[in-house]
């Protein structure tokens, strides 16, 4: 997307379900906060580092708490930043967007964008976090995703069968305009000639496994996360909610049943990338 302002599915799904995002949504992979922490080997200590389109603080909390840098959080989403304030209270939290950061240019030696790139991957906003990088300054992209690779039951509920082809999920299929990191778009902004001339590229890229242990119950709210299904009319969503309860319940998979305290494992798959401005 180009626009200067935050997608209205963004906006008014993560506003409504901000709570439901905190609970939800997983963390990140120790394995990948270790390897944020020496790619930042080197840089001042404490380093300076801005979490944009910082949501809830899930990221927030860990670059604070795990990797021990000084963290400014920029989130345009009232309900999120309050929730992400609430939780990491160390943070310095203020309102903005990637297109118009509050924040002084060359002041941060990192900037983290975890599960948001996709939502204003333009060039503007390359440009942005450019000028708010110190030279040689660091742009790390994550993402976690659903693995449908290592998981049976997680792979049911992201097939979405129209005339004998799979094209989408259970829930996927509902996302319609919305910019989504598993369709690849947002690559598309690193490979113009400006961010040529921004960024050491092509992006470097290293992915984690990322078994999550979690309860049955999470599984819902987990989908209900999700922006486009947060604004779902309410007959679409308990329809949904009846087609993943169905694939739930199936003996197939050996799921715990509805209620249990027994936990199952729910796989992710956790893509950084990374590069250096120029």
């Amino acid at each position: 997307m180009s626009a200067a302002t935050p997608h209205l599915t963004a906006s008014n799904g993560f506003q409504a379900q901000a709570d439901a995002y905190a609970k939800a949504r997983p963390s990140y992979p120790e394995e990948a906060t270790q390897f944020i922490i020496k790619l930042m080997d080197g840089y001042q200590e404490p380093a300076n580092v801005l979490d944009l389109g910082a949501g809830t603080g899930i990221m927030t909390k860990l670059l604070v708490e795990k990797c021990g840098f000084k963290v400014t959080a920029v989130e345009p989403v009232d309900n999120m930043r309050l929730q992400l304030e609430a939780a990491v209270p160390a943070a310095t939290s203020v309102k903005g967007t990637a297109w118009s950061i509050p924040i002084g240019s060359e002041s941060q030696d990192m900037v983290m964008l975890a599960q948001s790139f996709h939502w204003f991957d333009d060039i503007e906003s390359l440009k942005e976090i450019h000028r708010v990088l110190k030279p040689k300054g660091l742009i790390v992209l994550i993402w976690n995703m659903e693995s449908r690779e290592r998981s049976e039951w997680v792979a049911k509920l992201r097939e979405y069968v129209v005339f004998e082809r799979v094209t989408s999920s259970l829930y996927e299929v509902y996302d319609g305009s919305a910019p989504q990191y598993r369709m690849g778009y947002w690559k598309d902004a690193f490979l113009t000639k400006e961010a040529q001339e921004l960024y050491t590229l092509p992006l470097q890229h290293k992915r984690f496994t990322f078994d999550v242990p979690a309860k049955r119950g999470h599984i819902w709210p987990r989908i209900m996360s999700k922006s486009y299904i947060a604004i779902l009319e309410q007959d679409k969503r308990e329809k949904l909610h009846q087609d993943v309860e169905a694939v739930l319940q199936d003996p197939q998979y050996g799921l715990p049943e509805t209620g249990s305290d027994q936990e199952l494992i729910y796989c992710h798959d956790t893509d950084m990338y990374w590069a250096y401005k120029k």
